[in-house]
């Protein structure tokens, strides 16, 4: 069978019993997404403040395993629940929709009886298995094969930078690697079926899936390939016709009357466009991993309440939250633009980082802040410099602290095709008073910095930072700690590359953290607590977007007109039909 005859198939499959597999995803992603998140992360949090840990991150790892190895023995123990909560919900989708093709009859009882036999009857062994099963299926994941438990499985976008921009030996060996994930996932696509239904060990699973797929390769990439485009190809045509409607209504004058009441209807259906066809993606990756799965079901026809009463309830409460959100969001109640913050000073490569010439360059697009790093030197001064040592830029292969300020202030550095000269924390604080521009500072803990780098700044620094109105941030938890200390009226915000455990406790007044992992959760634990997210290093127009939907008090990038350009659209009495586009944009699965 041919690649386009097997989607057909499935296709044909899929929208025959179409609300019978949307009934599976929806209640599986209610469950986990308002049960069993909320309960992890209770857990999670709970293990943590019981521990006495403030936060969790590379920094204190070493920490952690010597200090506190109860907490590190917890948050296993949860990572084990997860993988096998994860497995569950495979096992559950699998069941369900081998179930609903075999035009079986099953009840609730029936599959949760199926799902509790092949859930207790795993080995404790497999659990490394499966964290390799998951994590090498986790490209699949726009498709449907994925699990929102395991959202965090992803490569920062600054790391994926720096290996693109200064390691093109690593990013290649990276990409080899990815394109090896990927062969491998597809070469174990009948691995859980197999287990499942056919009641298979790991290891047969494995080289009878192996076996299935040897010389399909191109076949089933082909066939996830066209599920993309098909995906793509309707939901474009599907949403560019509504807003397209939306333009015409916006644009003839004896409509206006009704231009924002069908705003509303029209983003509404666009909501409602977005799940059908994540249930649509969803459903198709699950029957094509069904696609050579032939068992069959001989159970008793048996007519089970439908529990219309659960699905009206549902359907209402979706749809007033739906027109509660477009009424909000059309009437700008909802968003407010973020802080926006010129990442190392420049916009589009306009000058050198850090420099004071592209200081001066930027400033003139009036950023809200200018973010600039800062270390100490050979002669504990401070100087506006950015790398551990300076070969990127200079082609010397020191470290700052190596040298004294005189001497760094003296080294030429080469960047976007411009010449400039290092400069001093004390020359780059006054040309940004002059200009009037307020600081992000970051404190960068290098290896070369004295153990009272923090007492040193405070004490030179902490009066005109105050006086600017500048802020500070860094990714050491010691350093913000210490700065609220002695810098107590100064802004001060902690770093996090990456979201891992929730809101740390901290006496930071806000948090930065890069934007690949933030998430609503992130943000509202953090406004809980009365604290703002900036995320960084957002440099393109739909990561702009989707950071400033989430709710991030602000947005540091390295393209600041194009920030000013998306803040401008969004909410400088944009058409209707414009924010419903820029909606469209940052629109993501609405099961994730």
């Amino acid at each position: 069978m041919g690649i386009f005859s097997e989607f057909r198939e499935q296709n044909h499959n899929f929208w025959r019993y179409f609300w019978k597999y949307s009934q599976i995803i929806i209640l599986i992603q209610l469950l986990i997404n308002y049960v069993l998140i909320p309960i992890l992360s209770y857990l999670a949090n709970g293990i943590i403040f019981l521990g006495r840990v403030n936060y969790i991150s590379y920094t204190n790892a070493l920490y952690l395993l010597t200090k506190k190895p109860l907490v590190v023995i917890g948050l296993i123990l949860i990572l084990l629940l997860i993988l096998l909560l994860v497995f569950t919900q495979f096992t559950l989708l699998l069941i369900s929709f081998q179930a609903i093709k075999s035009k079986a009859s099953l009840s609730w009882w029936d599959y949760l009886k199926k799902v509790a036999k092949n859930v207790f009857g795993l080995p404790f062994k497999a659990f490394g298995f499966f964290l390799l099963y998951f994590l090498i299926i986790t490209p699949f994941g726009s498709l449907g094969i994925s699990s929102t438990l395991l959202s965090k499985v992803k490569i920062p976008q600054f790391i994926l930078d720096w290996l693109i921009q200064e390691h093109q030996f690593l990013a290649f060996l990276l990409l080899i690697i990815y394109l090896v994930i990927l062969y491998i996932g597809l070469q174990w696509l009948f691995v859980l079926p197999m287990m499942i239904f056919e009641n298979k060990s790991i290891k047969f699973a494995i080289k009878k899936s192996w076996e299935l797929t040897r010389g399909k390769t191109i076949f089933y990439l082909g066939l996830f390939g066209l599920l993309i485009v098909v995906v793509a190809i309707v939901a474009s045509i599907a949403t560019g016709i509504v807003i397209f409607a939306q333009w015409i209504i916006d644009n003839v004058s004896f409509l206006k009357t009704i231009d924002f009441t069908m705003a509303v209807v029209n983003m509404t259906l666009i909501q409602f466009i977005n799940i059908t066809i994540s249930l649509y993606a969803s459903g198709m990756a699950v029957l094509i991993m069904l696609s050579r799965t032939h068992t069959r079901y001989f159970y008793p026809y048996k007519n089970h309440r439908g529990h219309k009463w659960f699905w009206g309830i549902l359907a209402l409460t979706v749809v007033i939250s739906f027109v509660s959100y477009n009424v909000t969001y059309f009437n700008d109640w909802l968003l407010k633009p973020p802080v926006t913050v010129s990442h190392r000073g420049v916009d589009d490569g306009n000058g050198v980082q850090n420099s004071i010439s592209a200081l001066k360059t930027t400033s003139k697009e009036n950023p809200d802040y200018i973010e600039m790093d800062i270390q100490e030197t050979k002669d504990h001064q401070f100087v506006v410099y950015h790398d551990n040592t300076l070969k990127n830029l200079a082609g010397i292969n020191k470290r700052p602290s190596e040298m004294t300020l005189n001497e760094l202030k003296q080294t030429k550095i080469h960047e976007n095709g411009k010449t400039t000269y290092i400069a001093s924390f004390d020359d780059y604080l006054n040309a940004a008073t002059k200009l009037h521009q307020k600081l992000l500072v970051e404190l960068k803990p290098v290896s070369g910095n004295s153990k009272n780098f923090v007492q040193l700044f405070a004490k030179k620094y902490g009066t005109s930072l105050k006086k600017n109105k500048d802020m500070i941030h860094s990714l050491s938890y010691n350093y913000i700690e210490q700065s609220k200390e002695l810098m107590p009226n100064v802004k001060a915000s902690y770093i996090l590359s990456f979201n891992l455990s929730g809101v740390p406790i901290t006496k930071a007044d806000d948090f930065t953290m890069e934007y690949t992992t933030l998430n609503r959760q992130f943000i509202d634990g953090a406004h809980l607590q009365r604290k703002n997210v900036f995320a960084w290093t957002v440099n393109d127009e739909d990561a702009m977007d989707r950071m400033i939907f989430l709710g991030s008090g602000g947005v540091i990038t390295d393209n600041l007109a194009t920030l000013n350009g998306e803040i401008k659209r969004l909410f400088n009495d944009s058409s209707y039909s414009e924010r419903m586009t820029i909606y469209v944009a940052q629109m993501q699965d609405p099961f994730d």
